[in-house]
């Protein structure tokens, strides 16, 4: 799909060096418009939204923010970690967002799988459906992600 001059404009904020020395897009070469349409319709096939990933991120996030020295237990087999850096990182998007510079590891205690984010990726999640580019380190397949996170998958 052709790319408006705005999505284009992100896309070179989004660049490695630019906000953040990976950037956001990996090793990604199609345009933000496709990679955006690709994650909505993953997310239209499992009846999801992203709000609904990203509360249960935030909520996650929240309970890792009283602990970064080990792993923290969750009520659902899980545990959480949190590593919090000093200052703010600036969304891509250019909406004014500036998310805290944590780090929330996540990981299941029955399989040992893991999956880290970042309190920008929660809001990107939410506010523009954008789970970074293919070969992003901080890419979250959000199909994946659906299936990581079992109170979204056990929805009524």
């Amino acid at each position: 799909m052709k790319q408006t001059v705005d999505m284009q404009t992100i896309q070179d904020k989004m660049q490695p060096g630019k906000l953040t020395a990976e950037g956001f897009l990996g090793s990604d070469t199609r345009n933000l418009q496709d990679i955006l349409l690709a994650d909505q319709e993953t997310m239209n096939r499992l009846g999801l939204t992203h709000v609904e990933i990203a509360d249960r991120m935030q909520a996650i996030t929240d309970v890792g923010k009283r602990m970064t020295e080990a792993l923290l237990p969750l009520a659902e087999g899980f545990a959480v970690q949190g590593d919090g850096y000093m200052g703010a990182i600036p969304c891509p998007f250019g909406d004014h967002h500036n998310a805290d510079k944590r780090n929330t590891l996540v990981k299941n205690l029955k399989t040992g799988a893991a999956v880290h984010w970042t309190d920008l990726s929660i809001h990107m999640i939410r506010a523009h459906g954008f789970y970074e580019g293919i070969g992003s380190y901080f890419r979250l397949d959000p199909a994946y992600l659906a299936d990581f996170l079992p109170t979204l998958k056990e929805r009524s």
